[in-house]
């Protein structure tokens, strides 16, 4: 019996020896994952037409940097919304308008996946009376669809895959905002289609009209399969399934950065979350300071967390010169590359690649 048992554990050890060995079978070693950070730009481009000291901040959509002008237009004809594509050429003006009205000013805008305008406005109607609606060009810059949205005053603007618009904005009628959804799906065939995220649930009314009325303190991205949502005062990361349309959201920490400024948000094809930050906790204090984080989140935990990007946190004071290549801000996503802005840049931006090395333990 003895020697039976003895037999055994020669057995078992010849075979986990193989394991432990120096042979090509033996057992790799355990790779650990670094930090992503972000690769040299492989592409860069100047856009001086809308990037200046008085030029009021473009927006950016699926590859785009748009600009739209503030005033108040009584002609149809008149372009009211700039296109640039990534090379920094105008490519498209469009002519936002909607029947019935008589004068236009366009809110927001986005670009569609055709490469057309999208565009979130209001104005006076025949009748006296302020309505808003969205409108969709064609390859031309001329208004092809649209739909009117009452009362709903837009705030930002993105087309689903299917053709169809999500809008981020509030009621103008309901002056204590409570029971007012702040997400809404339009259809240009069918009007509204539905409407998510009361804005009592978000936090208190005036927490929650802060983060939707300000462009620089809401975001929005149409993904997918997939519509995000980021507010920046009341720190909510916010998804809605546009298939089955169930909305998950997720407290964003840690407060130490989200107390900063957001000054960029993105959602990469691949359907990795990013945000810019600039910390003015500190304010009036003479010090700036720049990072960017990925934003991530477990499919059921109620917590998302930022996870920073190697070598984008930059600390200077503001009468120094940063070196070459700090990080400023980021603008967007462009495919699964991000779209950002540093210095040297000028009054343009540059494309990266976001990398993570795999590298063995000592």
């Amino acid at each position: 019996m003895k020697l039976q048992t003895q037999l055994r554990k020669a057995v078992f050890m010849a075979f986990l020896l193989p394991y432990f060995s120096g042979d090509g079978g033996a057992q790799q070693p355990i790779q650990r994952q670094d930090p992503s950070s972000l690769s040299a730009p492989v592409h860069a481009a100047l856009y001086p037409e809308v990037m200046c000291v008085h030029c009021i901040l473009p927006e950016w959509d699926r590859g785009y940097i748009l600009h739209h002008e503030i005033e108040r237009n009584a002609d149809p004809e008149h372009p009211v919304v700039m296109m640039f594509d990534r090379n920094g050429k105008r490519v498209l003006e469009g002519r936002i308008w909607a029947p019935n009205f008589t004068s236009v000013s366009v809110i927001t805008s986005g670009a569609t996946h055709a490469g057309e305008i999208l565009a979130g406005a209001g104005g006076v109607m025949s009748n006296g009376s302020i309505e808003g609606f969205i409108a969709k060009t064609d390859l031309s810059g001329r208004t092809v669809q649209s739909v009117r949205i009452g009362q709903f005053i837009l705030r930002q603007v993105c087309e689903a895959t299917d053709g169809t618009v999500w809008a981020l904005g509030y009621n103008r009628e309901n002056r204590e905002f409570h029971d007012s959804n702040v997400l809404h799906h339009y259809s240009f065939e069918r009007g509204l289609v539905g409407s998510f995220l009361p804005m009592d649930s978000i936090s208190s009314a005036s927490d929650a009209y802060l983060a939707i009325a300000s462009p620089t303190k809401s975001y929005l991205r149409c993904g997918k399969d997939r519509v995000s949502v980021y507010l920046v005062p009341t720190a909510d990361y916010i998804e809605v399934d546009v298939s089955t349309e169930k909305l998950v959201r997720w407290k964003v920490g840690p407060s130490s950065v989200t107390g900063g400024k957001a000054t960029g948000f993105a959602v990469t094809e691949g359907g990795r979350i990013f945000v810019s930050f600039d910390d003015s906790s500190c304010s009036p204090c003479p010090k700036r300071s720049h990072a960017l984080y990925e934003l991530k989140h477990g499919a059921e935990l109620s917590v998302a967390n930022l996870a920073p990007i190697g070598g984008t946190l930059s600390v200077y004071d503001e009468k120094d010169v940063p070196s070459e290549g700090t990080f400023y801000r980021l603008w967007g996503a462009d495919g699964n590359q991000l779209v950002v802005h540093r210095q040297g840049d000028g009054w343009g931006i540059s494309w990266v690649n976001i990398t993570t090395s795999q590298v063995s333990p000592d």
